[in-house]
C-alpha cells in the first residue's frame, strides 16, 4: 500500500511539473487573446467589398490573432441594419453615414466609434456628356437620378446650395431603388446624370456609360461608410472594439503593403474576379476608384456632414440632439496606440496617428 501512494505521489509531482513547464511556454504575444473571447455580431447587406478591411481581416485570420470572434449576419438594408444596432440586436453597422445621423437626429443613442471608406460617390452619364460637369452652373435644371442611402448626392446637394441653388426648383433629385434603377434611368435618358458608389461606376462604364466627375471633385474628403454601435455595446464591450479595430488597422496595413495577398482576399470573399477588386480597391489605368479606405472615425467631417443633412432638409433642423455627442474616439486612438506599442510597422500607424489628432478636435 505504501509503495501504491509513493508511486501515485511521484506521478502528480511529475504532473505538476509537466504542467508548469507547458503553462511557463505558452506566454501570449502582444495583442493575442489574454481573458475571454468576446462576439462582435457585424451587419453586412450583401458581399460589397468597401469594406475591405473587415473582410481582409477575417480572411487572414486576424480577428482570430487578436483574441475577438466577428460574427457576421445579413441585413437586408441600412435602415434595418441601424435599427438593430439602435435595438442592442447588432453590434456594428459598417456601412452608411445616413443613417447613422439620421437615427442620432431622431434620439437614437447609436455611436460612430470608426470609419470605412471616405468619399466614393461617382456622376455617371452618357459618354456624349463626359464634359459637361466642371462647375456649379452645369448642373441648374438637371434630374439627378440618386438614392436615398448614397451619400454623395447630399453632399452635391449641400454644395449646390451654398453656391445659391434652390435644391427644390433650380435642380431635380429623382430618388430611384437601386444602382442599376440608375444607370438604366441614364441610359434612357429619364434623367441627365446620377450618382452611384461602392465601385458601381466601372459597373457603368462597362455597360457603355462614362463617369463625369467625383463628387470629391466639389466637395473633398467627406464621411462615406461609418462603423456604427449602440450606447450600450460602446460600454460593455469597449475592449473587444478595441480587438476588432486592431484587426481591421493591420488588415488595412495589408491592403496598403502587400496588394497581391489583399486581391486574393478580397476575391474569395466577394466572388467578382481580381480586375474588379484592383479597380475598384486600387484602381487601373482606365478606371479612377472613387473610394478611399479609412477607419478614422473623422469626428470633424461626421458633424460637418450632419449639419449639411440638417440645412438640406433631409434631418429635422430643429433636431435637439447633437452629433457629436454620438462619436467615440478613443476605440480607434486605443487601437492606434497599442499598436504602435508592438512596435511594428509603427511608422505607418504613427501617420494614422497624426491624421487622428486633426480629424478629431
Amino acid at each position: 500500500m505504501k509503495k501504491k501512494w509513493k508511486r501515485i505521489g511521484i506521478a502528480v509531482i511529475l504532473l505538476s511539473c509537466i504542467t508548469a513547464i507547458t503553462g511557463c511556454g505558452d506566454k501570449k504575444a502582444p495583442g493575442e487573446m489574454t481573458d475571454a473571447v468576446q462576439t462582435i455580431t457585424v451587419g453586412r447587406p450583401g458581399l460589397d467589398i468597401k469594406i475591405a478591411s473587415i473582410i481582409i481581416a477575417s480572411e487572414l485570420g486576424y480577428y482570430t490573432e487578436e483574441g475577438v470572434n466577428v460574427k457576421f449576419e445579413t441585413i437586408s438594408n441600412l435602415a434595418d441594419g441601424m435599427t438593430a444596432v439602435s435595438q442592442g440586436k447588432l453590434d456594428v453597422l459598417p456601412f452608411g453615414v445616413i443613417p447613422s445621423c439620421t437615427f442620432v437626429s431622431k434620439g437614437s443613442d447609436v455611436v460612430v466609434f470608426g470609419g470605412t471608406i471616405s468619399e466614393g460617390s461617382e456622376g455617371i452619364v452618357l459618354n456624349e456628356n463626359i464634359d459637361k460637369y466642371k462647375t456649379v452652373g452645369d448642373f441648374k435644371n438637371k434630374k439627378i437620378g440618386c438614392y436615398r442611402m448614397e451619400t454623395g448626392h447630399m453632399v452635391i446637394k449641400g454644395f449646390l446650395r451654398e453656391n445659391g441653388f434652390d435644391v427644390n426648383s433650380d435642380v431635380e433629385f429623382v430618388y430611384l431603388d437601386s444602382q442599376q434603377s440608375i444607370v438604366e434611368a441614364v441610359k434612357k435618358g429619364e434623367v441627365d446624370l446620377g450618382f452611384v458608389n461602392s465601385g458601381y461606376g466601372y459597373i457603368a462604364e462597362k455597360s457603355g456609360l462614362a463617369i463625369a466627375f467625383h463628387a470629391s471633385d466639389f466637395s473633398a474628403d467627406f464621411p462615406c461608410c461609418r462603423q456604427t454601435t449602440n450606447r450600450s455595446t460602446l460600454t460593455d464591450k469597449h475592449r473587444p472594439l478595441v480587438k476588432f479595430t486592431i484587426a481591421n488597422l493591420r488588415a488595412y496595413y495589408t491592403l496598403e503593403h502587400n496588394k497581391e495577398k489583399s486581391i486574393d482576399a478580397l476575391v474569395a470573399y466577394c466572388g467578382q474576379d481580381a480586375q474588379y477588386v484592383e479597380s475598384v480597391i486600387y484602381g487601373s489605368d482606365t478606371y479612377d476608384a472613387a473610394m478611399k479606405i479609412s477607419l478614422d472615425p473623422n469626428k470633424n467631417k461626421v458633424c460637418d456632414f450632419y449639419e449639411v443633412m440638417k440645412s438640406n432638409g433631409d434631418i429635422d433642423a430643429d433636431t435637439k440632439f447633437k452629433m457629436e455627442d454620438h462619436v467615440d474616439t478613443s476605440i480607434y486612438k486605443e487601437a492606434l496606440e497599442e499598436l504602435i506599442e508592438r512596435d511594428k510597422n509603427s511608422e505607418f500607424y504613427v501617420s494614422l496617428k497624426n491624421e487622428f489628432e486633426k480629424n478629431n478636435q
